[in-house]
């Protein structure tokens, strides 16, 4: 049975394929931060505000998602996907893990963890 934290989190990540980010940004809190680990223009912790100004700095078509799994527990959900990133004329298929951080079955905060920080570094720098 789908607990309701991969339901949510099944729609926001179909929203997010569409790159329609207004309904991203909708659905979570305004309280929610973002932190993605490394060194490129992307590394940092953000508000909500200022996650969605750097969402519009990547070009649609530039990056892609495919989740692989969803596992979810009360206080955390864990997102084990893909990205497949083309740009400067260079490539990328980039293992990732996004966790959740939820309280009252809303999130709270998110953290992206690559598996090749490195090649994440260097094809978003």
């Amino acid at each position: 049975m789908k607990t309701p934290q991969a339901a949510y989190l099944e729609k926001l990540y179909a929203d997010f394929a569409k790159q329609d980010w207004n309904a991203v940004l909708a659905a979570l809190p305004d309280t929610m931060t973002f932190q993605i680990a490394g060194k490129s223009p992307l590394a940092g912790k953000y508000t909500k505000a200022t996650f969605a100004a750097k969402l519009d700095t990547v070009p649609a078509g530039q990056a892609s998602l495919e989740v692989h799994d969803i596992l979810t527990s009360d206080r955390h959900a864990t997102v084990l996907g893909t990205w497949k990133v083309s740009r400067g004329g260079k490539t990328a298929e980039l293992r990732t893990v996004h966790v959740w951080r939820m309280e009252g079955g809303k999130p709270v905060a998110w953290y992206e963890y690559e598996r090749d920080l490195y090649q994440f570094d260097a094809i978003w720098s």
